[in-house]
């Protein structure tokens, strides 16, 4: 009995190592197509002092944001800085607003994880988002909305093997098609979720979407389809922590702010770039078209969340050298063409390759090419209407998985309860209009 124990957990170590060399690999991997940030975060949880290098790199890259980012001040490379602050400062309301947001979020935390107990399939990484979480202005304060959850696992096969014999009541008729076609539709079709709507456990109403952990990696490196990436640029409430997908949400949240500097002028309040970063995920999603959201969406939640959204992105904020506070809530970015180009070339893969075409798309003569990088850059954001362009560009990242996730989920989530889901959201966007 002993021998076997132990030949056990030498298998489960010897399979937990994989998959955690496994990660790292793609983690560098996406650092060497030009995520400079990636391997600059990679690098440092390793302790080591060097990052690949490629031609996307042809500028030094600053290290990642972090908490002591605010002990250690950038500076703009402007020869006459109006800083006024760098430090994010809070005012005595947002700072008495934010007590009692953490203080809801320890209580909300504490239910969740009760609701995650109740699974018996192993959870690797969790959270709780949107407004069943994070309160939204506009919304009746009696409604309970549906609490929405993401877990994030290793193999989505063999996860729903062991969620179906357990819960096959929170599944539609895909249930019973089993496992390998429930993982099928997630992996096929629309962002690589598998939603189970209007299920309740230990008390709670939750929509639960499971995904695997490289699907949910990939996106927040490298943008693949923003689905998820977008969703984690607001507010959310970590349930179960991932020490690899700590480092891939801090990459994530630096490259948005950078998509939001591209389409803002010099000067802008934090409201107005905190409510560029929260529409990113929505441009391009049909259901803004055809009522499926509230059109007043991104303002219900920078207005009801702005300490949130200021505690999330202070140290990102801190950190970047080509940004600063020259007042209180009013930012300023260095509009230098080389500093926005070298901005620009940090950005994830898939977004330059559809801001390149896009700029194309707009008259603009791009080269093609690796080696042509450095010049389009510096055309891209030399034009009065890169900020219409880089919109565009997140639009077409965003468009094709949000209408096919939307379609998939009347295979996972089944007519009737597709039905019931639409309703709830046309409800909210008619009790506000």
């Amino acid at each position: 009995m002993v021998a076997f124990a132990t030949s056990s957990r030498r298998v489960l170590g010897s399979r937990r190592l994989r998959l955690q060399v496994r990660w790292e690999s793609k983690v560098v991997k996406s650092a060497k197509k030009g995520d400079s940030d990636a391997a600059l975060l990679f690098m440092h949880k390793k302790g080591r002092d060097t990052a690949p290098q490629n031609d996307r790199q042809t500028v030094r890259s600053e290290p990642p944001p972090s908490a002591s980012a605010a002990a250690q001040p950038a500076r703009l490379s402007t020869p006459a800085s109006t800083t006024v602050d760098r430090v994010v400062r809070l005012s005595e309301s947002e700072e008495a607003q934010l007590d009692d947001m953490r203080a809801a979020q320890g209580q909300m935390r504490e239910a969740l994880e009760g609701v995650l107990r109740q699974f018996a399939a192993p959870i690797r990484y969790a959270f709780a988002y949107g407004s069943g979480v994070y309160k939204q202005t506009g919304y009746a304060g009696e409604s309970k909305p549906m609490v929405d959850l993401i877990f994030g696992v290793s193999h989505p096969d063999h996860w729903h093997a062991l969620n179906i014999a357990q819960n096959r009541a929170h599944y539609s008729f895909m249930g019973t098609l089993g496992a390998h076609a429930v993982s099928f539709v997630q992996d096929r079709a629309g962002a690589g979720v598998y939603y189970n709507p209007f299920v309740e456990v230990n008390g709670m109403v939750v929509k639960y979407g499971v995904v695997s952990m490289d699907t949910l990696g990939s996106d927040l490196l490298n943008w693949d389809t923003l689905y998820l990436a977008g969703r984690m640029h607001k507010p959310t409430l970590t349930l179960r922590r991932d020490p690899l997908m700590r480092i891939s949400k801090q990459v994530n949240l630096t490259h948005a702010v950078r998509a939001a500097l591209l389409m803002l002028p010099k000067n802008f309040t934090s409201e107005e770039l905190f409510r560029r970063i929260a529409s990113l995920s929505f441009a391009g999603d049909f259901r803004m078209r055809v009522g499926g959201e509230n059109p007043r969406k991104v303002h219900n939640i920078v207005e009801a969340q702005m300490p949130l959204f200021k505690s999330r992105y202070s140290s990102i904020i801190e950190g970047l050298p080509n940004l600063e506070y020259i007042g209180q809530d009013l930012l300023q970015q260095n509009m230098s063409p080389q500093e926005r180009a070298a901005m620009l070339r940090k950005m994830p893969n898939n977004f330059y390759d559809r801001l390149i075409k896009q700029g194309r798309k707009a008259g603009i003569k791009l080269p093609p090419g690796l080696g042509a990088e450095r010049v389009n850059s510096e055309r891209l954001v030399a034009v009065d209407s890169i900020d219409k362009i880089a919109t565009k560009a997140v639009e077409s990242i965003v468009a094709w998985p949000a209408l096919t996730q939307s379609v998939k989920g009347v295979l996972s989530s089944g007519v009737s309860k597709s039905i019931s889901y639409m309703y709830a959201k046309n409800s909210k966007y008619r009790s506000q209009a």
